[in-house]
């Protein structure tokens, strides 16, 4: 490790490159690392509970979920943001996020739950009906961003309920 990191610094002071440049090259060949070593995050999800109060909110439909998962690398990893855009029955349903940072240990198991808020009028009535006899079929598109020295890494995932 030590001879990787004065290797670096030598090359940064020999070569004639600008420093931008270099620290730009840097993060590409790191990005390309992280990409390459690190093993995606196996993550499923289910619908928890659906709640719909017509009296309170007549438009408003809000689906807990909870995310499962595992993580098979050997260290751990901080999710700083998750952004995902809900699907039901292959309809465009709602886009959500997550701020939160999630700790997900190394080589082990971890759950998250997050709650998304759907427009009846967006998604239509034969999906809300779908949803309210739970025949609906549920898909996420997300992605999830690793904060390291070197930049933000984001990682694209797509998961449908089992």
């Amino acid at each position: 490790m030590k001879r990787a990191i004065v290797l670096i610094i030598s090359l940064l002071l020999i070569n004639p490159v600008p420093v931008s440049a270099q620290f730009k090259n840097l993060k590409k060949q790191a990005l390309k690392v992280v990409k390459e070593q690190v093993k995606p995050l196996k993550i499923d999800f289910k619908v928890k509970k659906v709640k719909y109060n017509p009296l309170k909110s007549p438009n408003k439909l809000i689906l807990k979920i909870l995310f499962e998962g595992n993580n098979p690398n050997i260290i751990g990893v901080k999710l700083n943001r998750i952004e995902f855009e809900l699907f039901i029955n292959d309809k465009f349903a709602t886009k959500f996020y997550n701020d939160k940072k999630i700790k997900i240990p190394k080589k082990g198991d971890f759950t998250f739950e997050e709650t998304a808020e759907l427009k009846i009028t967006t998604v239509g009535k034969a999906v809300f009906n779908s949803i309210l006899k739970k025949k609906a079929v549920y898909r996420l598109d997300g992605t999830y961003f690793v904060d390291s020295k070197f930049g933000t890494f984001p990682f694209k995932a797509t998961l449908i309920e089992k």
